[in-house]
Formats: structure tokens, C-alpha cells, sequence
């Protein structure tokens, strides 16, 4: 199956990806678009693969894309996390959407298992819920990332070590319904607390690179 362009109408400007999409489908075509610009002959260190993914994304976020090229197959990286490759068994598109995605995902309610503080919770959630969790997430970090090029500027990307999952509260409210909303994480106070948080984590990774 080859790639059709057109599924990432609205997501590519001048040969760059401007927003890693939020429903599935898109997002699998986005990450084998990235997947395509990776040299099968040549192992990157951190920075240079960083380096890769900034001329091909607009929103500075490499570690975001980092992870779901691994987490779908498409890369390889080294044990402590400091070099990547292209994987050469990686899955096609074809493979992905088959695995990953069907024309009754964007109408199904999702759930999502994701551990903190030791625990195991549950997260049911809509595509428009993932969509809404994910720009709230990347609001998030666009603030923390001001914050940090003001003391560190060569810095494009932030350390958040919550999941989207994260994002998403259950309320129960009238008449007795639980509620799925989008706000930062429950453990943490406030959005500020959640900002320093980003900040400090970021920081502290760069300072021992």
C-alpha cells in the first residue's frame, strides 16, 4: 500500500509536519511519512536523530515522535535510549492500519490501562477526547517551552512523564454519570505545578547528556 499523501491534507505545510494528528488513522499515516525519511543505512545518536525529525516537524517536539516511531515498530533504538536506526522489519503502512485501525475505531469508545504511583487506572475515552486531551497537552508544553528557551534556547523539546492518558479525569456528576474531562493530571495541583514539573524534568535531562 502506498502512501497517499492526500490523507495528510492539513497536517503537512512546505514538506513539514505541523501537527501529529490525534485520530489514529491519520497519525499512522504521518508516522510512515516520517518513516520514509530515515536512512536504512546509518545509526543516530539522540541528537542527530533529533536533529532529523526538527527539519521534518514545525511543533518541536522530536521526543513526542521519537516515541511513536518506536512504539509502532518503525525505529529501532539502543538500550539506553541514545541511538536509533530505522527497523528493518518494520511493519508497512498496510500492516499498521490492518493492526491498528479500522473504519469502526473513530465511532468506538476507547480504554486505555496506564500505571500511577504503582497503580493501574482505567481511562475510557471518545477519538474527540483523545483529539481534546492532545491539544490541551501540547498547550501545556508550548508554555513550559517558553519558560525553558529562556534559560536553555537551543532546547526544542520537552520531558512530560505523563501519558495522555493522564489528561483525562472521570467525574461523576447529575444524574448519576461518570464523565470523561480533559485537565491536567490529578496528582498534581494546579496547571502552573504541572508547568514547573516540565520544566524542572527537562532541565535536569539535558543537564546530564
Amino acid at each position: 500500500m502506498e502512501l497517499d499523501i492526500n490523507e495528510l491534507t492539513g497536517y503537512l505545510q512546505k514538506g513539514k509536519l505541523t501537527q501529529l494528528p490525534s485520530k489514529r488513522k491519520k497519525k499512522l499515516f504521518a508516522l510512515a511519512w516520517l518513516s520514509e525519511h530515515i536512512s536504512a543505512d546509518r545509526i543516530y545518536s539522540e541528537k542527530e536523530f533529533n536533529e532529523l525529525l526538527n527539519e521534518l516537524h514545525t511543533f518541536k517536539d522530536p521526543a513526542t515522535l521519537r516515541r511513536e516511531l518506536y512504539d509502532y515498530f518503525l525505529i529501532n533504538r539502543g538500550t539506553d535510549g541514545k541511538e536509533y536506526r530505522l527497523n528493518p522489519d518494520r511493519p508497512s503502512l498496510a500492516e499498521l492500519l490492518k493492526k491498528y485501525y479500522s473504519e469502526s475505531d473513530a465511532k468506538k469508545t476507547s480504554e486505555t490501562v496506564y500505571e500511577k504511583d504503582g497503580r493501574s487506572s482505567v481511562v475510557n475515552y471518545s477519538e474527540r477526547d483523545s483529539e481534546d486531551a492532545a491539544d490541551f497537552r501540547n498547550r501545556i508544553h508550548a508554555e513550559a517551552l517558553q519558560r525553558i528557551q529562556r534559560i536553555r534556547p537551543e532546547i526544542t523539546s520537552v520531558i512530560d512523564r505523563y501519558p495522555v492518558e493522564a489528561y483525562f479525569q472521570q467525574v461523576w456528576d447529575y444524574p448519576g454519570t461518570w464523565y470523561t474531562i480533559v485537565a491536567i493530571p490529578e496528582d498534581v495541583r494546579s496547571k502552573e505545578a504541572l508547568i514547573d514539573i516540565i520544566v524542572r524534568d527537562t532541565l535536569k535531562e539535558y543537564q546530564t547528556e
